[in-house]
């Protein structure tokens, strides 16, 4: 199955197929967004892989060199985003090996990578698959708990459950 997926940086011509797609499940993936990646690509801030199964678009990651993480942007830890693979192609693998194409990329300019990590499950698994999938590749967490808004939590605070709230994590990749 796996030679099935084509993984390969992300072009113009991808963007109208991907927002459609995520917007057929429901999620919000305006094409605005793919062109502010395509930009940074182009300008080198970010990198950008789509995979494809059998031809059909199934999910992407981007690799962004200067995180907006505090922590990580002080050790110059580079931190994959957005890794998005869409439900009907899960399970094949597709974000292992987007996973793979990240890391060896940052693993050019770093010993280390990072990836801020959502708290909740939902309808779609929310964050729950993708919490197991990087402590299985090795992802630890950075032991700074967790944020809001990239800012430390503060005990007794509170705080929505949404996609801000995370925890980070980072990972050893040489």
């Amino acid at each position: 199955m796996k030679n099935q997926i084509q993984i390969r940086p992300l072009i113009r011509e991808d963007i109208a197929a991907i927002s459609e797609a995520f917007n057929q499940i429901g999620w919000n993936k305006p094409p605005s967004l793919f062109e502010a990646y395509l930009k940074e690509q182009e300008s080198g801030e970010r990198l950008v892989w789509v995979a494809h199964f059998k031809g059909e678009f199934a999910g992407y990651v981007t690799l962004k060199w200067q995180s907006q993480y505090p922590s990580f942007k002080a050790q110059s830890i580079p931190e994959i985003m957005d890794l998005k693979v869409l439900p009907c192609m899960r399970k094949m693998g597709i974000g292992s090996l987007l996973l793979d194409r990240a890391e060896k990329e940052a693993a050019t300019k770093s010993q280390i990578i990072g990836i801020g990590v959502g708290l909740y499950a939902g309808e779609d698994g929310g964050y729950g698959a993708a919490q197991r999938l990087y402590i299985k590749r090795g992802y630890i967490p950075d032991g700074k708990g967790v944020t809001y808004n990239y800012e430390p939590t503060i005990p007794g605070n509170s705080y929505p459950l949404d996609d801000d709230l995370v925890l980070w994590f980072t990972k050893k990749l040489r």
